[in-house]
């Protein structure tokens, strides 16, 4: 273990309670986001399963980003004038809630209706936690970093984000499919992961470098952030992308198997998933690294967008006429999703290192914040784009909806500045913009 500390001190830059801060902080990130989305796929299959209850899917994921959006302000804020633990626990507090009273919304006792309603209420409060998390979360990987290792801390904020977003909500699946446990059991075995993410917090994360925002308030925080002109550019860079994530993460059995399709065969089925994930999660931290070193983010902003458009086009060439994609051409063509994969990783951590670079560190919760406002916007754009281009074209429309949020966010790259070009002289500014740490 001390051989591991010292190592990511000296290859990162960071010192010692650096590092124990940032690894208890990202270790029960994970814990929450898996036990969360645990949460989540009970309640799709147990609530929500089946076209019958099509508008309530559509509602389950409406409530959650509008619930981030109007309340990641105010958290932000808040992080700035009085610290970011405070916030920090409560997104977890409020979270394992949540998941412990999704109990209540399916036992037989509760009405089918009340049900549906019940589910919308509780993924409020998903939401609410959401909002709270990120402006937190992010504005203390910020707090740690330097344009010496902002994108490779940024990059592991993506994987304990992800990770444990597709690992939780996986393992729900399979525990109820596959080993046939209860729904109830699923929840409280998940809720037990956040109580135990909150002790987490509370005992062994800490807030550091924490500069007190200007006493403005929420909306005059909100105002001195929008007069940021490098975030104003930044958002049709990074909306259209979550817009293709949220149009994806809704309608993936229509995309991957349409209507009506054979099961894809389970090893099929692997291969396509590891063939994309893994060289995607060994790039995030490659590649963030490199754009450290650097002092480069738009380079490998562009290179991850050229590379999500040739995913778009490789899996748009699988689309088969009768709707859904053959298993059996992307298996077949596994190494070129391998590679465009290990290229997309390029994006994500460049993109939440510029807005570190240029955010100001007294508003740094508040401008994290702003990551909520695109993750949410993106994910009730891209739903409803995606189901009005998907009735109106059919499986063509997933290439359609790719490649032309791509070009949108491409585009938009090209106007950003480079914040760390002059990289000796944007060093110099953040350390003296460092103030001493305070707990």
């Amino acid at each position: 273990m001390d051989w591991t500390t010292g190592f990511l001190q000296r290859f990162l830059g960071l010192d010692r309670s650096d590092v124990s801060n940032l690894s208890a902080l990202y270790f029960a990130t994970f814990i929450m986001r898996a036990a969360a989305f645990a949460g989540v796929a009970v309640m799709q299959q147990v609530i929500l399963p089946g076209q019958a209850n099509a508008f309530w899917h559509g509602l389950l994921f409406a409530v959650y980003p509008v619930a981030e959006i109007a309340t990641v302000g105010y958290f932000g804020a808040q992080c700035d004038e009085h610290g970011r633990k405070r916030i920090l626990i409560f997104a977890h507090v409020i979270t394992a809630a949540a998941v412990l009273l999704f109990v209540l919304s399916i036992g037989s006792y509760v009405p089918e209706v009340a049900k549906a309603y019940l589910a919308a209420v509780f993924f409020t409060m998903f939401g609410i936690g959401a909002g709270a998390k990120v402006a937190s979360t992010l504005a203390m990987v910020n707090d740690h970093s330097s344009l010496r290792n902002r994108a490779q801390l940024m990059a592991v904020f993506d994987l304990v984000t992800f990770g444990g977003l597709a690992g939780g909500f996986g393992a729900g699946f399979l525990a109820l499919s596959a080993l046939l446990w209860s729904p109830d059991s699923v929840l409280l075995i998940a809720g037990a992961g956040v109580v135990l993410s909150v002790i987490l917090v509370w005992f062994f994360v800490q807030d550091a470098r924490f500069v007190p925002a200007p006493p403005l308030g929420t909306l005059g925080l909100l105002k001195e952030v929008f007069r940021n002109k490098d975030i104003i550019r930044l958002l049709p860079v990074y909306i259209p992308v979550v817009a293709l994530y949220g149009y994806v993460l809704t309608f993936t059995d229509q995309i991957i198997a349409g209507h009506g399709s054979a099961p894809i065969p389970i090893m099929t089925l692997t291969v396509i998933v590891l063939a994309f994930g893994v060289p995607l999660a060994v790039s995030l931290v490659a590649f963030g690294r490199w754009s450290d070193v650097a002092r480069l983010r738009r380079p490998f902003m562009l290179i991850g967008l050229g590379c999500f458009g040739g995913l778009a086009v490789l899996f748009s060439l699988a689309t088969e006429p009768g709707g859904g994609m053959d298993p059996n051409y992307l298996y077949g063509v596994w190494p070129g999703i391998a590679a465009l994969s290990f290229g997309a990783g390029t994006f994500p951590p460049a993109a939440l290192a510029y807005l570190g670079d240029v955010i100001h560190r007294d508003v740094s919760g508040t401008s994290f914040g702003i990551y909520s406002l695109i993750f949410g916007s993106g994910l009730i754009v891209g739903p409803i784009m995606g189901g009005a281009l998907t009735v109106t074209y059919g499986p063509v429309a997933f290439a359609i909806i790719a490649l032309s949020l791509i070009a949108i966010s491409a585009v938009a790259v090209l106007f950003l500045r480079e914040p760390a070009r002059n990289h000796a002289a944007a060093e110099a500014a953040t350390a003296a913009a460092d103030p001493p740490q305070t707990k």
